[in-house]
């Protein structure tokens, strides 16, 4: 699946020196991944209290490849993809709203589904594998 998140950076995401604090942008790429859930009419809230599944991030990475500062309007663009019955993953590439060719951090998140009593994987639930099968949107679009 392919979606665009847009995000300005506030004062709380940045360190002392108005630059973006690390975790707080993968903090950003967790709300757009929730936002696109949201597209496709996923309920996050039924969807985060199911005692039955969970679905941890069990790795995470980013690289600042430019600083990001505050009041700077980002489009986040999401590409995910299942990797196994119970896994898959999203990259992350992070753009200025305003300069669209230069790339300003990418990143990546790792999830498994798990069942959270037994804590054994499982597969995951089928509103997620649907998720992760949606073609990608035409040019223009969202």
């Amino acid at each position: 699946m392919r979606f665009t998140y847009y995000r300005t950076i506030r004062l709380s995401d940045t360190d002392a020196a108005g630059v973006i604090y690390f975790a707080q942008l993968l903090s950003i790429c967790h709300e757009a991944y929730e936002a696109s859930l949201e597209t496709v009419s996923i309920d996050l809230r039924t969807f985060f209290d199911n005692s039955s599944t969970v679905i941890p991030i069990v790795h995470g990475s980013v690289d600042f490849l430019r600083p990001i500062f505050c009041g700077d309007r980002l489009a986040i663009h999401l590409f995910s993809r299942q990797l196994q019955e119970n896994e898959f993953e999203i990259d992350y590439l992070i753009h200025s709203r305003s300069c669209r060719a230069e790339c300003l951090a990418k990143a990546k998140t790792k999830h498994v589904c798990i069942d959270p009593i037994a804590r054994r994987r499982i597969p995951l639930p089928e509103s997620m594998v649907r998720w992760l099968a949606l073609e990608p949107p035409l040019p223009g679009d969202r």
